[in-house]
């Protein structure tokens, strides 16, 4: 070939997901941090000395979007099952994160989030928690893109971010300046749990700060019933007259809407996480995606939290997504290709990095998965697209890049201390089963 391919870290082999198409056996460059090269290995020109990522026998794909999390919450797993939203919201997480959240609490909770998450696939996700610069910080260590949001729970106020507005968000934008994958959003937690008065300051702060906004809408029926019975309007339409969809927003759950709010949400192609293993576990309604996405918003897929889920496997999502739309609507009602472009390419363009991530195009950002087909359980396979969403799972993957370093080779985590992490969090859970016995 005429071009040269001075690539200095390649990934070989396996089956590539392109927009549009399928290569088989690819060749992948990737040179500052971005994806420089696409080819077959045959008419790769590999120079000498460059490193090399085996993935032979694997489906080689954009790393996993994941649309909505609260990472630093994580040494909460478990600890408020089966109890209804705002019985778990108010007499479970909200005292124990008044009791234990704290900048070490966060660290540590996003430490083992990450750890999870890159073993599993996911490359980027969105959050949002208290201290969140404290999970910035922990993100960037463990090489993850993240989109960090810093949230406001005036019924919570764990960190004191009511107390003063300005001054909590100009510190925390400025103090995670210094973390290049990492991306500030503001992340007031709900209609219910921030004033309006608040609000109306949050729709300012963003727009004069071209900033995101990362919030719960209509995760349960209750919130829609108390909105109707404080405001006479639902909570989208409530926010519209706030001027809020004029800003660029990613909503999480979008379970309770109705016809006039998807069309809200559609027109301003607002973009919206679906969580469908914590809404189901927490018993509310199926997520209208299918209606959401026809009216223009972009979908991702989401874990939301280990504390209402309880895991942060975004293929096992995708699996319990599919097959939720087919219980609501038939068979068939999504395709699998269509989970895909959410777990990828619209999952990027729901949290505003479309430009960034999500697929395997030269210029984009390498952030690439490889995911091992040669078990028993992937063969044989017919469809990628089929296998990902309905046979794969997060122990499949074996390699990760993210922004063109190796995160994960071979199943080793390459940036984190696992054996650490884990004692920490089995540390955090003393303290915390005192809080609750």
């Amino acid at each position: 070939m005429s071009e040269r391919m001075d690539a200095k870290l390649w990934v070989l082999g396996g089956t590539a997901l392109l927009p549009g198409r399928v290569l088989p056996d690819a060749a992948i460059g990737i040179t500052g941090g971005k994806i420089s090269h696409i080819t077959t290995r045959s008419q790769a020109q590999i120079p000498a000395g460059a490193r090399k990522i085996d993935a032979v026998g694997c489906l080689v794909m954009p790393g996993l979007i994941n649309g909505h999390t609260h990472t630093g919450m994580s040494l909460l797993r478990g600890i408020g099952d089966d109890l209804p939203l705002m019985a778990w919201l108010n007499e479970r997480i909200f005292p124990l994160e008044r009791k234990h959240a704290s900048k070490e609490f966060s660290y540590w909770g996003t430490m083992l989030a990450c750890a999870e998450m890159i073993r599993s696939g996911t490359t980027t996700f969105n959050d949002m928690y208290f201290f969140e610069d404290e999970c910035a910080r922990a993100s960037d260590e463990a090489g993850m893109r993240m989109v960090a949001g810093q949230s406001l729970v005036e019924t919570s106020d764990v960190d004191g971010s009511g107390k003063n507005l300005d001054a909590t968000f100009d510190h925390f934008f400025e103090s995670i300046e210094q973390y290049k994958l990492v991306t500030g959003t503001l992340a007031p937690h709900s209609i219910y749990s921030v004033s309006k008065e608040n609000w109306k300051w949050m729709i300012g702060y963003a727009e004069t700060n071209k900033k995101g906004i990362h919030f719960h809408l209509s995760e349960v029926m209750s919130e829609m019933d108390e909105s109707k019975q404080k405001y006479g309007k639902t909570p989208t339409q409530v926010l519209a007259e706030l001027g809020l969809w004029e800003q660029r927003v990613t909503v999480a759950h979008a379970v309770c809407v109705t016809p006039e709010d998807i069309a809200i949400l559609g027109k301003h192609r607002v973009g919206v996480s679906h969580n469908p293993e914590s809404n189901m576990k927490l018993g509310t309604l199926v997520a209208p995606i299918q209606e959401l996405r026809k009216a223009g918003a972009r979908v991702a897929i989401g874990t939301d939290s280990t504390a209402s889920n309880n895991n942060l496997d975004l293929l096992q999502e995708a699996d319990f997504a599919a097959k939720l739309q087919a219980f609501k609507y038939g068979a068939g009602a999504i395709k699998v290709e269509e989970i895909f472009q959410m777990l990828t390419a619209e999952g990027a363009e729901a949290v505003g990095l479309g430009e960034v991530t999500g697929s395997l195009e030269v210029g984009k950002a390498a952030d690439i998965i490889a995911v091992d087909i040669t078990g028993p359980h992937a063969v044989p396979m017919y469809n990628p697209y089929s296998h990902l969403v309905y046979s794969a799972s997060g122990r499949d993957v074996k390699h990760s890049v993210i922004n063109g370093a190796i995160v994960m080779e071979d199943r080793n985590l390459m940036t984190l201390d696992e054996q650490e992490i884990v004692r920490e969090a089995a540390a955090w859970a003393k303290r915390l089963t005192q809080s609750v016995s």
